[in-house]
Order: C-alpha cells, then structure tokens, then sequence
C-alpha cells in the first residue's frame, strides 16, 4: 500500500488553503507555485475534491478555491477517500463477500486489523491537525 501521488498533492493543497485567512480565496496557480505541484495537476485534483463538498470553487475574475467547510472538520479519511474510493489494503476487505477464502484465511484477520488501525489514524487525523503540525514543526509550505 502506497499513498497516491494524487493524494499526497490533495492533503498538501487543502492544508495549504487551511493556513489561510477563511475569507480569502486562493487561486490554484499560487498553490501550485508554493507547493511545487503541476498547475494542471492540482486542478484536476480541487475539481474532485470540490465535487465531493470538501472545497468551495468560486469561478471568475476573482475566482479560486477554499476550503468547503472549516479544516477541523475535513479528515485525511475523507480526502483519499473521494479521490479513490473506499479503503482496502487487501481486495478482500473492499467489499462484503469478495474474497471466498475469508473464513480460512490466517491472513484476514491480519488484514483486517491493519486496515482498522490505519483508517481510524485517517479518521482521526484532520487538515487542521496536519496544518498546526507544520507550524508546529517549523515546516513552511511544502509537506
């Protein structure tokens, strides 16, 4: 299991808009710019993720993005999960009754394990969280 390069970039742009003041609204080619990430890339990605309510995109001359709702409210759960569906480390926990060999398996419950773990860190981990993170640790843009 790896994080995406798409999903790394998202979590980078939303605490990128979380450092700002609520009001302002942010053209993508500054995120882009600030945090080394293809313009056109990253515009692809907001589009996603203001499609599943997590930014607000306001067309225009003055347009751009900010965040949909307040970061402590936004979870890394949340933001790789509207970029790539459902969370499953093993094909057999993505969906009920996928795998046949689950009651047999020594590996399932293995599996199983590892996946609650990690999906209860992402829960439990927001964009505000990541963002006081980097203030904390003295990080400037770039994650």
């Amino acid at each position: 299991m790896q994080i995406t390069r798409t999903e790394e970039y998202a979590l980078r742009g939303l605490v990128f808009l979380a450092r700002q003041p609520p009001e302002k609204v942010t053209l993508v080619s500054e995120i882009s710019k600030e945090q080394k990430i293809p313009e056109a890339f990253l515009a692809k990605i907001f589009q996603r993720l203001s499609k599943a309510g997590l930014l607000r995109s306001i067309r225009g001359a003055n347009g751009g993005f900010s965040l949909g709702r307040p970061a402590n409210r936004i979870t890394m759960k949340e933001v790789m999960e509207a970029l790539e569906g459902p969370i499953g480390l093993s094909r057999c926990l993505v969906r009920e009754g996928e795998c046949e060999e689950e009651a047999v398996c020594p590996l399932h419950p293995i599996w199983e394990e590892l996946q609650h773990r990690f999906v209860e860190v992402l829960d439990g981990t927001t964009v505000e969280d990541l963002a006081k993170r980097m203030v904390r640790d003295g990080r400037r843009g770039r994650g």
